[in-house]
């Protein structure tokens, strides 16, 4: 049973800390079958040992790809296997000497040839990861780059590394391939709580960061977050009972703030919570890459973090809109970082609070049962489309935008015009809900400018919060909040027309197109059968155009009566 964490006394929170850190799995589950599931993956509470003695072969690793000449690294992972890197990419950069790292977390076919055109293959190494070893996207990418490969060098496995867990099909791949190196992390970790494990410190180490200290500020906070520090000075514990605290009262959108030098740190923390707390009904759901505004038109659902940098620009810096927020009487939790290494110590301070957080919820922070239901719906599209050569996919056609649409049960009598569906949407979505707008689209910024505008237009018109997520990259991220959080939730998807056709991937026998595309409806298919509203906007080739013109109609619906 849910509670508020406030309603403890002094002696049961130091209970629940000490169950925390005894690894007591109780705190999140009462059948013995889910307990053990649990106890199996609890093993980043103590990781960071095992990184120490691991660090001196990472470094070497690194070392050795540098000097070999290697100018660009590829990894082809979703979810927890790449979010940490993408996070580390954006906020650190490659060092001075050390190979560039594109994170290649998607199915979008535009997005997989522009690495294709690079064709520099022998200055190119592809890092798999992946925990299970049969994840649809980077296997699809391996089947896909690897003839690539095979054609332009006489040795490609030497060009392939992979990351896995023991005894996956991927570690077979990696040794029959010939692959330069296999990492094997520890089984008891999973995706979302890696950061400070291979997945995270490889491609570190790789960038030329200094993963030694990486370990360093991740141990300090453990030791700041131990079990005999007081609750009331024990960060981990204060963190996770300020989202416990509100979460259990319905104040469920979690406003993640940060100066500009952490920004991209939202995108692995929004996977974090979403994918641990989203279930059952209930949950905290991200809210990053919001424009700020008048604290007026914020509901009273919001609770805010604000990351701060140590030395940050007032340019660079909320810290003036904070204070409005203060003075508007929300809460906000402030996290201050010496400099960009405490990432370090934020990775292990979130996967802490985040499972007290849950505990304080009722949820499992270690599972994400919702999210199966798009992956069985992706594959079973696909197996149409292999089976009669066509999708099984019928659009309605708006009259006046001339947009492809098509909507969900709950809005299915506002089928025949997406300005009508787009209203009954907007009239049941309260103030206190969310609207997600997930582009299975090229990761584009003027793309996401252009969803900014809208997001920003939604909430000055309808006082409700906005999330935005590229598909197919939210799916191992935010998705399973989407389908198991909180019910006060609408969503919009959209699919472009292929512009030209794509290569068939080998042994899929379909192309990434095809995948994404399936994907889209999947997740879309997954969001009605559970109850929600949606639409599906299928754009033109030249999509940017057809969100323009969506974006008119978005205007017009939520002023309409």
């Amino acid at each position: 049973m849910f509670y508020r964490p406030s309603y403890l006394s002094n002696v049961e929170k130091k209970a629940v800390l000490s169950r925390f850190w005894e690894k007591d799995p109780s705190l999140w589950a009462k059948a013995p079958e889910v307990q053990k599931q649990i106890t199996d993956r609890l093993g980043w509470l103590d990781v960071i040992p095992k990184m120490r003695e691991a660090k001196g072969d990472i470094v070497d690793f690194a070392q050795d790809i540098k000097q070999r000449g290697i100018k660009q690294i590829v990894l082809l992972g979703m979810g927890g296997s790449s979010l940490c890197p993408l996070v580390l990419s954006q906020i650190f950069g490659s060092q001075e000497g050390f190979p560039a790292l594109k994170v290649l977390d998607t199915t979008d076919p535009d997005e997989i040839e522009n690495v294709v055109q690079n064709k520099d293959w022998n200055s190119t190494l592809f890092l798999m990861a992946s925990k299970s070893g049969t994840t649809l996207e980077p296997n699809a990418m391996f089947n896909y780059f690897w003839p690539l490969m095979e054609n332009g060098l006489s040795d490609p496995g030497s060009h392939f590394v992979a990351i896995t867990d023991p005894g996956t099909p991927l570690e077979k791949l990696g040794n029959e391939r010939g692959f330069l190196k296999i990492f094997l992390n520890p089984t008891d970790i999973g995706g979302r709580y890696s950061a400070i494990s291979y997945f995270g410190l490889v491609p570190a180490a790789l960038l030329g960061i200094d993963i030694g200290r990486i370990l360093q500020r991740a141990e300090e906070m453990v030791n700041k977050c131990g079990p005999n520090i007081p609750c009331d000075i024990n960060p981990g514990y204060k963190l996770g009972e300020f989202l416990g605290e509100f979460g259990v009262q319905g104040r469920d959108k979690l406003t993640i703030l940060a100066d500009l030098p952490i920004k991209a740190f939202g995108l692995w923390l929004e996977q974090l919570v979403a994918e641990s707390t989203g279930k059952e009904t209930r949950g905290l759901v991200p809210i990053i890459g919001e424009s700020t505004g008048i604290p007026g038109f914020y509901g009273g659902e919001r609770i805010f973090v604000y990351l701060r940098v140590k030395g940050t620009p007032e340019k660079d810096s909320l810290e003036g809109f904070v204070s409005e927020l203060r003075e508007a009487q929300f809460p906000v939790y402030e996290l201050w970082l010496e400099d960009l290494y405490d990432l370090g110590a934020q990775f292990f301070l979130w996967e802490m609070a985040t499972a007290l957080a849950s505990h304080f919820l009722a949820v499992n922070p270690f599972d994400e049962p919702d999210v199966r239901r798009s992956k069985e719906k992706t594959g079973a599209i696909l197996d149409v489309y292999r089976a009669e050569g066509k999708m099984p996919i019928k659009f309605w056609v708006d009259p006046y935008s001339q947009l492809h649409f098509r909507t969900s049960e709950m809005l299915a009598v506002s089928m025949k015009s997406l300005s009508r569906a787009m209203r009954d949407m907007f009239h049941v979505l309260p103030t206190w809900g969310y609207l997600a707008f997930l582009p299975y689209l090229p990761y584009d910024p003027e793309m996401e400018a252009m969803v900014g505008e809208m997001r920003y237009f939604v909430r000055q018109e309808k006082g409700c919060a906005t999330t935005m997520g590229y598909g197919p990259r939210y799916l191992h991220s935010t998705g399973q909040i989407y389908k198991g959080g909180p019910t006060s939730a609408a969503f919009l998807i959209f699919t472009r027309k292929r512009a030209k056709d794509y290569p068939v991937i080998p042994d899929f026998g379909v192309s990434f197109w095809h995948i994404q595309f399936a994907q889209a409806v999947g997740d879309f298919e997954a969001i009605s059968d559970a109850r929600f509203r949606a639409i599906h906007v299928h754009l033109p080739p030249d999509y940017r155009l057809g969100l323009r013109n969506f974006s008119k109609v978005l205007s017009r619906s939520v002023r309409m009566k």
